[in-house]
């Protein structure tokens, strides 16, 4: 999917201007699909105002010692997001997803 690209959580703006001055190019646009499984992770549930019930909230998994609980929020909240998700595998060095839309 694409749509505008983020840096640290916040639109990546990069300004082209023509020869009298005005902007021809701003907002940077590619594809969201990482970075919006990044948000997803990253967000707890009741963050986002119009969709209260997305989110997982990856940082309560730190001393967490069940990992199908987790793989299985992940893949739930993916899917909500519109992802077909075909794996999702938690190792001791990261989260690995195999996800499209």
């Amino acid at each position: 999917m694409t749509g505008i690209q983020l840096a640290d959580f916040a639109p990546l703006i990069d300004i082209k201007k023509d020869s009298l001055g005005l902007i021809q190019r701003g907002l940077t646009l590619g594809d969201t699909l990482n970075q919006n499984q990044a948000i997803i992770l990253a967000m707890h549930q009741g963050e986002l105002k119009e969709r209260p019930m997305m989110g997982v909230g990856i940082s309560d998994m730190l001393l967490d010692n069940d990992p199908i609980y987790w793989r299985t929020m992940i893949k739930e909240q993916l899917e909500m997001d519109g992802e077909k998700v075909g794996s999702v595998k938690i190792t001791r060095t990261g989260i690995q997803i195999e996800a499209k839309y």
